[in-house]
């Protein structure tokens, strides 16, 4: 019988459908493919096995106020705080489903959740691998994914050291919560006093299979040659537009897409008026995702038009500029489709896609949600749209679209269960 792997994928759809494209990908080589994900995402992952983890994730925003912390409205340490508080009431039963689900696998690979990876399928004797859609790895090219990236400017040194303090700021606000969990799974201490990190880099037999282009993020030469880059992983879509979607493109000139997918904000009618206001002074129509931000607009508009979910795949190619977050999956389809951007990144992996997508010529500067307004999104949307970023957009969706990073990935995954190693 086929080899069964489990892909474990615990957060927004970004972080749930690259899994899912590369779980297609495996299951199209002849493996089994199991994704462990939110139950919200089970229609997602149609074709593959499922395992859903019962959270409903607007709620929990809104019980442990995310929604002001990562829309802007709290600082660091609240912010960090609040998602201390979300790992103790999260991590227990997240534990519970994820170690039966690897209960009959062959082979585990995590997308999020790594530092669960040793200790769990440790205990199962399987191989884990981690199939992380960000930059994680300690590394002296770029500061960690915790810190400005301008940090950068300040040398190697520099980026190595946050991601050491990094690593020892977040095992000292959640480590606690994540060794009791796994403890009262395992029945043993799961790791060495300090954390797992020096072992999780370390290890041979952990390789790293990275959903990102080497075209935006290269390999960078202190990296171990088991963590690698593979290309963006696509779930193409078989779907059509939503026929109201289609008639109004057709309906004239290519409007800006505006969406900030699953990041809540702090004040969804003020954010909707802004957006919409800066469309109009740049001379736009738009398209507004509603979202987890919940974007929305009073009555009709002829020049706008409010959608619940739409195929990015299908949608990007033929509109005139993307307004977004900067999650690694709004990112990596928008470059694909050879579109400019305008990013407004709030947390985590956002500002480092802003500022990668910047340096690539295909955004203006990123934008500072506190201080996001009509005027500056106008103007950002303008630079966007002149004809030279238009043109460098063409060029660097040409470069990733011929790129098959599931195909890459699924060659190194094959490679790494037959040989043990990548290498």
């Amino acid at each position: 019988m086929a080899p069964r792997i489990a892909l474990v994928a615990a957060g927004s759809r970004g972080d749930v459908q690259p899994l899912v494209a590369l779980g297609h990908g495996l299951r199209r080589s002849g493996y089994r493919v199991r994704i462990v994900a939110l139950e919200t995402f089970r229609e997602l992952a149609a074709g593959l096995e499922f395992v859903g983890v019962p959270v409903d994730p607007q709620r929990f925003i809104d019980e442990h106020g995310l929604r002001e912390s990562v829309g802007g409205g709290a600082g660091p340490i609240a912010f960090l705080r609040r998602y201390r508080a979300v790992v103790e009431a999260t991590y227990g039963p997240l534990l519970g489903i994820v170690w039966e689900a690897l209960a009959d696998v062959d082979a585990v690979g995590f997308g999020t959740l790594t530092i669960m990876a040793h200790p769990l399928a440790d205990a199962r004797g399987i191989p884990r691998f981690a199939v992380p859609l960000q930059p994680l790895t300690r590394s002296r090219a770029y500061p960690s994914l915790a810190f400005p990236p301008s940090w950068g400017k300040l040398g190697a040194a520099c980026n190595l050291a946050t991601h050491l303090l990094e690593e020892r700021l977040w095992w000292a606000a959640v480590g606690g919560v994540v060794s009791r969990g796994l403890r009262d799974v395992l029945g043993r201490d799961p790791f060495p006093r300090g954390g797992p990190y020096d072992r999780i880099y370390a290890d041979e037999g952990f390789p790293f299979v990275y959903g990102f282009s080497p075209t935006v993020v290269p390999h960078p030469p202190d990296w171990p040659a088991w963590h690698v880059v593979t290309g963006f992983w696509y779930l193409d879509a078989e779907e059509s537009l939503p026929d109201e979607v289609a008639a109004f493109l057709d309906a004239g000139p290519p409007p800006v897409y505006v969406g900030f997918g699953s990041l809540p904000v702090a004040d969804p009618p003020r954010a909707a008026r802004t957006v919409v206001e800066a469309v109009r002074r740049a001379g736009r129509r738009a398209i507004l995702l509603r979202g987890w931000a919940e974007l929305d607009l009073d009555g009709d508009h002829d020049d706008v038009l409010v959608v619940d979910e739409v195929p990015h795949a299908l949608l990007f190619p033929r509109v005139a500029a993307i307004v977004h977050h900067g999650g690694a999956g709004t990112t990596a389809a928008a470059l694909r489709a050879g579109r400019p951007q305008v990013v407004v990144p709030h947390f985590a992996d956002q500002p480092f896609w802003a500022a990668r997508v910047h340096e690539l010529g295909v955004a203006p500067p990123p934008l500072r949600p506190r201080r996001l307004d009509a005027d500056r999104l106008a103007a950002a949307l303008d630079r966007a749209c002149s004809a030279e970023v238009v043109r460098r957009a063409a060029e660097v969706g040409e470069r990733i679209a011929a790129e098959d990073g599931v195909g890459r990935a699924v060659a190194v995954v094959a490679r790494f269960l037959d040989r043990g190693r990548v290498t």
